[in-house]
């Protein structure tokens, strides 16, 4: 997505208070016209309450919120450009599947053929063309979430708020309306927020995220960014599955990098890219790295420029189509004396054997993929 393109939603010094409780803290943030957004966090964080300070159902203590410029102190929800997907969908059973979509323009002067018309073309966009005679009570949860999106599109808002509108599918089904939202936004081209605290939902639907703690933002990014240079360890915690080694800075280099001692791994210069500052909860400094990074050597193999590590298998987890490993590493209790294991996923590709608990095997990998904070 270009950075160029206009702003559709400025939060500017947003604060919230429920009474002594402070649930947004100074949030600053620009959403872009036609850009997939999540606002991701854990249960708590504020993510739900800056959705609807957005939309209008919360007033804000301070600050502004803008949409498409225009300020939105003291607009109501219902006169906002704006429309949102709750959670429970809001379907209402009594009426037929055209019914609950058409439910929005129960107050619009277009005729009754005209109203039709945009219900199904509204339909067809959710994949439900020919379902407007269906029972809403009828429909399976993966429809009722597409009549809810149908019932949100047909008033053709510049937003569309989702507050985490996949939560109550099963795996399968939110998997498949993961990639038939993101579709559905390319063909629509508005701007969709969607709030959620499944990790891997933010990274596959979203052009950026924001991830939330305790009412502020801790890291604004794409997703490959957030993912591979998470801004602190709160955050890489947080954000898939990342292992983690004490390390200890035997000096700073020039240009911001640091050599750094790492346990299990040995001496590493790192640049400046892969050094984190930010440590708010002044924990020790750690090397931080991602379990596909590295790779096991099976033997007589080798792996070009890679460093190798002597490691053992402590455990194996088989899920099909990856293979889990708990790895005690040679010399990782150097520094503080205590033993760690590290978890590394290996795809099951064909000619690959599975490892066994207990074998003493090789470790391939490189300084580009690891993280320090300090």
């Amino acid at each position: 997505m270009s950075d160029d393109r206009k702003p559709m939603i400025e939060c500017r010094d947003v604060q919230k208070y429920y009474g002594d409780y402070h649930a947004l803290r100074g949030i600053d943030l620009t959403i872009r016209e036609g850009e997939f957004f999540s606002l991701l966090g854990p249960s708590g964080c504020g993510k739900t309450t800056l959705l609807r300070t957005i939309a209008g159902f919360e007033d804000i203590s301070s600050g502004a919120v803008l949409i498409d410029g225009r300020h939105m102190e003291d607009v109501p929800a219902n006169q906002r450009p704006t429309n949102m997907v709750f959670q429970s969908y809001a379907i209402f059973p009594h009426l037929t599947v055209a019914q609950n979509v058409a439910f929005g323009l129960r107050r619009d002067p277009r005729g009754k053929a005209e109203k039709a018309a945009l219900v199904e073309e509204a339909l067809g966009m959710v994949g439900l063309a020919g379902y407007g005679g269906r029972a809403a009570h009828a429909l399976s949860g993966g429809q009722r979430q597409r009549v809810a999106l149908a019932r949100a599109l047909i008033l053709k808002p510049k937003v569309l708020l989702l507050d985490e509108p996949l939560s109550a599918l099963d795996r399968k089904m939110r998997e498949q309306m993961q990639v038939e939202l993101i579709k559905l936004q390319r063909q629509v081209g508005i701007t969709f927020v969607l709030v959620t605290h499944d990790q891997e939902e933010a990274l596959v639907m979203s052009d950026r995220i924001a991830v939330m703690f305790e009412g502020e933002i801790a890291q604004l990014d794409g997703p490959e960014a957030l993912y591979a240079r998470p801004a602190n360890r709160r955050v890489a915690d947080f954000i898939g599955v990342m292992n983690f080694l004490p390390a200890r800075v035997i000096e700073d280099l020039p240009e911001g990098g640091a050599r750094v001692e790492v346990a299990g791994l040995g001496v590493v210069d790192l640049p400046a890219r892969q050094i984190s500052r930010a440590n708010p909860d002044d924990r020790a400094v750690t090397v931080g790295f991602r379990p596909e990074t590295m790779t096991l050597i099976g033997p007589g193999q080798s792996h070009g420029q890679a460093r190798e590590t002597a490691a053992t298998i402590d455990e194996v987890v088989y899920y099909g189509d990856m293979t889990y490993y708990d790895l005690r590493l040679d010399g990782a209790a150097r520094l503080d004396g205590q033993a760690r294991t590290v978890r590394i996923s290996m795809r099951n590709v064909f000619g690959r054997d599975v490892q066994d608990v207990g074998t003493r095997t090789r470790l391939a990998w490189s300084p580009g993929s690891l993280v320090l904070f300090r």
